[in-house]
């Protein structure tokens, strides 16, 4: 999903734009009881974190050892009901 910045409250952006370095750059979004709803997280940190999910499946895309059968069933051969 992604939504414009100027749909945000302004003090929401302000915690964004400006993450205090103690605190950490992350922004945890709770409901009133406390339950983890969401998460901001900052650009640098989403690159990364995608970075390793598709190491991942790359990883275990290459892992898979299937062999060629060149008389298996093509997706328009079970469309068409065999």
């Amino acid at each position: 999903m992604k939504i414009k910045a100027s749909e945000l409250p302004d003090e929401l952006l302000s915690l964004i734009e400006n993450p205090d370095p103690l605190v950490g750059e992350d922004i945890l979004i709770e409901n009133d009881d406390g339950n983890l709803i969401g998460v901001i997280l900052q650009p640098k940190a989403y690159e990364f974190f995608v970075g390793k999910v598709e190491e991942k499946e790359d990883e275990l895309d290459s892992s898979l050892n299937e062999t060629y059968d060149e008389n298996s069933m093509t997706l328009d051969n079970l469309k068409e009901g065999g």
